[in-house]
């Protein structure tokens, strides 16, 4: 495997870490359940690819770079700031997942031994998979669906 490509894995679990960081801060503007436990899937999902790409990193004799930097923490910040409840975590994700979505894309444009491009094209489906259900929430306004479901179930709200 030549530098090109272990640079481009770097530069996959450089984004897959930034990813699990802005996750976090996600997570923890949640209340909604069943958004709740989506995003902690996702950012599992990335925590994943961390290691599988680490793992073809290490196989071609490198060491790979799994550490926050600045843009890293600039997303994470912009992620905490927008977090202030479901919806704004869910529009602060949004973001950050169509920019993960274009860089895997990116990296499949490459020439990729088949045991790599396995693994990109397998990532590449989580983050397709991540989108799109954000999308989904977001136009159906999950976190008002969800919560009103709730409150009329505790009777909080009245079912008129």
């Amino acid at each position: 495997m030549n530098k090109k490509i272990v640079e481009k894995l770097n530069d996959l679990i450089q984004l897959d870490t930034d990813a699990v960081l802005a996750y976090q801060q996600a997570i923890v503007g949640c209340e909604v359940t069943e958004i709740l436990d989506h995003l902690k899937r996702f950012q599992d999902d990335h925590q994943r690819h961390i290691g599988d790409l680490a793992e073809l990193v290490r196989a071609a004799g490198e060491e790979p770079m799994i550490k926050r930097d600045l843009k890293g923490f600039l997303i994470e910040g912009f992620t905490a700031i927008a977090s202030r409840g479901d919806r704004g975590a869910l529009m602060a994700m949004l973001g950050n997942e169509e920019l993960t979505n274009m860089r895997y894309e990116a990296a499949l444009e490459m020439e990729l031994p088949d045991e790599v491009r396995a693994v990109v094209e397998r990532n590449r489906e989580d983050e397709r998979r991540h989108l799109e259900w954000i999308k989904e929430a977001v136009a159906g306004s999950f976190w008002d669906i969800k919560e009103g479901a709730a409150a009329i179930a505790s009777g909080k709200k009245s079912a008129a």
